[in-house]
């Protein structure tokens, strides 16, 4: 049976709300645990920290705020929103979610978008039943495009996996069962795929050789540049509020191209709810900002790859663990807590094997700039004892990134965005 979870989806306010139980929102975020595909030995599911999903995905700011520790800002600019969960038994066997944002635009289409994420189904035939309740609810609030797979939009995490499943994912890539594809396939078709490279060290390293003879032989671009009033500096964690407002700038210009689709610029407080999260694994040594005469015009950041820890802990003490039915337990809270710590520690050492590229861009386009980033952050990672890394999600359209991506590593996960039709 589906239940809808949100009582009145609709906002046309600037500050929009939408009132949920804590106990509705608890049940919305342990579906993914209870999805027997990921409990097989095929799968390579990284499951989130119970608190941290309760707040991502919190679309009520005034009364659970008593009960939670923050809000997504993401949710203050819809005006739709209604979350599905399909039961069976007692027990959670699929959610969906359907949204209308405000903010999102899209520079070829000119009518109503309606947007569904978060979907999980125990099997194909709860997939089509909640996608067929998610889409009659968008297409009658007068949608006539509606995309998805997303959480929620290509700046949080675009579309559904459909190659690489037997690889494990970094921090904000989607994963799910290989089935989930039959099922959208059967509502819609290809809008556009996503990708992330894969960066191993040996690959990596004759191609980082290749760009020092350059620096070395040719023309020495860093040279160059600084003699320009250009520089390329790390961030620094002690003023991270002045940094990622610098960050913020330069990401909703640098991404607001036909190179980037679903695209849709920050907020201030959505970036600043983000910086937050990411300043607690954050190394000061993966983090630059490019500057030309001390203004911003350029940042790359990249992150550890804190699923290491959750996938080790998880598979260990972790082995058998199912989140409690009632909004706070003490097993929930620990199992956070020990991964949380775990994860800390191992910032503090930086102790992990691998990163994630989370964003790398420049405003100015200026020869050399963007290999220049790559080495600073390959020459630090190796430093810091990392092996390999993941440079994602990189739209098919956008060629400047994955052509030299594809010179350094392979493409390792394939994300893909369906055009519903209905």
């Amino acid at each position: 049976m589906i239940r809808k979870l949100i009582e009145e989806p609709h906002s046309e306010e600037r500050m929009s709300n939408f009132n949920i139980t804590i106990k509705d929102l608890k049940e919305f975020v342990s579906v993914p645990f209870f999805i027997s595909w990921y409990n097989s030995k095929e799968s390579n599911k990284v499951f989130p920290l119970i608190l941290q999903e309760l707040q991502d995905l919190n679309p009520d700011r005034i009364k659970l705020k008593k009960v939670l520790p923050g809000y997504n800002p993401f949710f203050m600019h819809l005006n739709y929103l209604q979350y599905y969960v399909y039961e069976k038994d007692g027990h959670p066997l699929g959610r969906i979610a359907a949204l209308i944002d405000r903010n999102y635009i899209e520079k070829k289409f000119k009518g109503k978008v309606g947007i569904i994420g978060l979907f999980e189904a125990e099997t194909k035939d709860i997939g089509y039943e909640l996608l067929e309740s998610a889409i009659n609810d968008l297409k009658n609030e007068g949608c006539s495009k509606i995309i998805g797979p997303m959480r929620f939009n290509a700046s949080g995490e675009a579309g559904l996996l459909i190659d690489g499943f037997d690889k494990k994912p970094m921090p904000m890539e989607p994963y799910n069962p290989p089935y989930y594809k039959e099922i959208f396939d059967a509502f819609g078709e290809k809008e556009n795929d996503w990708f992330s490279f894969l960066i191993p060290q040996e690959k990596a390293y004759k191609y980082m050789e290749r760009i020092t003879n350059v620096f070395e032989n040719g023309s020495k671009i860093e040279i160059k540049l600084k003699q320009n009033g250009i520089v390329i500096r790390n961030a620094s964690l002690k003023d991270y509020k002045n940094e990622i407002d610098k960050i913020r700038a330069i990401y909703n210009i640098a991404w607001d191209s036909i190179e980037h689709p679903q695209f849709e610029k920050f907020t201030e407080e959505e970036f600043n709810y983000i910086a937050s999260s990411l300043k607690q694994v954050a190394i000061e040594d993966l983090i630059y900002i490019v500057e030309e005469d001390s203004k911003p015009i350029g940042m790359s950041v990249t992150i550890p790859n804190i699923n290491e820890v959750i996938f080790e802990l998880d598979r260990s003490i972790f082995k058998n663990y199912k989140p409690s039915k009632n909004a706070f337990s003490i097993k929930d809270t620990y199992r956070d807590l020990i991964i949380f710590r775990e994860i800390k520690r191992r910032v503090n050492k930086k102790q992990f094997e691998s990163a994630r590229i989370f964003i790398l861009g420049v405003l100015k386009k200026r020869s050399g700039l963007d290999a220049l980033l790559y080495k600073r952050t390959f020459d630090n990672g190796i430093r810091l004892g990392m092996t390999y890394a993941s440079a994602s999600q990189i739209a098919d359209s956008n060629l400047n990134m994955s052509n030299p991506l594809m010179r350094m590593g392979e493409i390792g996960f394939t994300w893909r965005v369906y055009n519903i039709k209905f």
